[in-house]
Order: structure tokens, then C-alpha cells, then sequence
């Protein structure tokens, strides 16, 4: 009995298979990861049956194909190894536990600041409406201005009305105002360029045919995007480069530079992760 056919009465997988295989070849973890051009950690996590530390079941599905077809293995039986070991496996984070690690942590809401900035927003309200009512007056001058027009007789009051009713400006609106040209739509604020990017900013759209892994950080190491990307939707991010972008099922994935489209750097074969990054000038490297 194979160790691969050992998996099927217990809760291993495929691992000590592969490790007994990768030993007999001579190959020791670091040089299987160089041939294979991946992490050492990746080897490692696949020998140990550690499966939940490399993320969604399509990634590992793929790390152990590659591995498979290194060693000479049949990719069937490897396979079938590891899905019945996974009724024994914990559930795998779509997220790799190493950068789960680095994710920010999110503190709780702080009600109480919630609540005092919600009262200065209605104390800062009805102070703006009750001056557009009343006006600022200082104490003491309230009825000044009255008492003045009512002390000036009624000769004044009535130059004083005159002059008002002149300078009051003709509110009609003119022919087509506010309207636009026959068979145009939209806004005339719409007419300007579009802003442009911060200085050293770069603008980057990425759309998902398929479900796809993405992480992106900017120049500084913040991630601006960590999520799974779902089939059919895109995600649009502007943030000061160089970023560093890493896409799970390349394949699947378009993406647009600075409102370009842009091509993918080439994935090597047998590889579906692409790790690559995007320039202020929209240079993919």
C-alpha cells in the first residue's frame, strides 16, 4: 500500500506521499520551492498536510498539481488523497493565515464618541439656522436701525422702500435658461476634465471573470485592496505607488492602468499566481 492509498483509512492526505517521493528524488524542500518557484513555506504546509495556512481550496488544488507532476506522481491520485482528507481538515480560510496575521486590527465602535459628535452636529444646525433667521446682533443694538427709520419721518421711510423696490434685480428667468441644446443629455457640470491623480498617485481597475484572490498595497505597505474579487465584478483603487499587486487565478483577471487597458504580466506554465507591480507611469514590472 502506497502512503497515498494510506490516506484513504485515516485522516492524512497526501502529504507523507509526497514527502516520501520528494525523498527519494533527492530533493530537499528548498530546492522542490526553487524548481517549482514558490515559497518554502508552501512545500512545507503540503508535506505536513497543512492545507488551511495556503488559503482557498483552488489554490491548493494547484500547489499540489505542480507538486504532483515534479515528483512524477499521478495528479488523479494526489488529488483524490486530498479531498478524502478533507472531512478530517479544518475548513481553510479563504485568507492565508500569514496574512491574516498582517491585516489591521479593527477596534470596537466607540458609542459614546458616536453620540457626542451626532449632538454637535444638531447644536452646529440649529446655530446656522436660527442666524439665517435672526442675524447676528450685538447686545444693546437690537432696534437701532427702527427707531432710526421711524424718528426720520415718513418722507424717508418712503425713499427708503423706493430705493429698495429699484434695486431689487429681475429674477425672470430668460429664454432657455438652464436647458440644454436639442438632442443633449446629461449635466453641464459634466463638460470639465475629470480631476486628476495626486502627484505619484497611479489608478488601478481590476475586473474578475472568475472568482479570483487580490491583494494590493500601496508605496508605503498598506493594503488598499485584501479580498476575494467575485466572478463578474470589478474593483477600482487610486493610492500613491509603487503598488505591489498579487492576483490568485490570473487567468481570470483584466486590468486597467490609469483608465488604459493593460495586459497582465505573463504567468509561467502551470502557474496561475501573477506578482507583479504598477508605477506611478502605469509601468507593469
Amino acid at each position: 500500500m502506497t502512503e497515498l492509498e494510506a490516506g484513504e483509512s485515516g485522516t492524512a492526505g497526501p502529504g507523507a506521499g509526497l514527502r516520501l517521493a520528494r525523498e527519494q528524488l533527492g530533493l530537499s524542500q528548498q530546492q522542490a520551492a526553487e524548481q517549482l518557484t514558490l515559497d518554502v513555506s508552501v512545500i512545507t504546509a503540503l508535506d505536513a498536510d497543512d492545507f488551511a495556512t495556503l488559503g482557498a481550496d483552488v489554490f491548493v488544488k494547484g500547489h499540489l498539481r505542480r507538486y504532483a507532476a515534479l515528483l512524477g506522481l499521478p495528479e488523479g491520485d494526489v488529488l483524490a488523497s486530498y479531498d478524502r482528507s478533507k472531512a478530517h481538515l479544518e475548513p481553510p480560510s479563504l485568507i492565508p493565515r500569514a496574512r491574516i496575521e498582517m491585516m489591521p486590527e479593527r477596534s470596537a465602535v466607540n458609542w459614546g464618541w458616536v453620540v457626542g459628535g451626532a449632538a454637535l452636529l444638531l447644536l452646529a444646525a440649529g446655530l446656522v439656522a436660527y442666524l439665517s433667521e435672526y442675524g447676528f446682533r450685538l447686545p444693546g443694538r437690537s432696534g437701532v436701525g427702527a427707531d432710526a427709520v421711524a424718528a426720520a419721518g415718513p418722507a424717508l421711510a418712503d425713499s427708503t422702500t423706493l430705493a429698495s423696490t429699484s434695486a431689487a434685480p429681475d429674477m425672470t428667468p430668460s429664454p432657455g435658461a438652464g436647458t440644454l441644446p436639442e438632442g443633449q443629455e446629461g449635466s453641464t457640470a459634466e463638460a470639465g476634465p475629470a480631476p486628476a491623480l495626486p502627484a505619484g498617485h497611479v489608478s488601478l481597475s481590476v475586473s474578475f471573470a472568475a472568482d479570483s484572490w487580490a491583494e494590493i498595497y500601496d508605496g508605503s505597505g498598506r493594503a488598499v485592496l485584501y479580498d476575494l474579487g467575485k466572478a463578474g465584478s470589478r474593483r477600482t483603487i487610486a493610492a500613491a505607488a509603487p503598488l505591489s499587486v498579487t492576483l490568485g487565478n490570473a487567468p481570470a483577471v483584466t486590468l486597467a492602468v490609469n483608465g488604459r487597458a493593460t495586459p497582465l504580466p505573463p504567468v509561467p506554465a502551470g502557474q496561475t499566481v501573477a506578482r507583479f507591480s504598477v508605477d506611478t507611469d502605469g509601468t507593469l514590472r
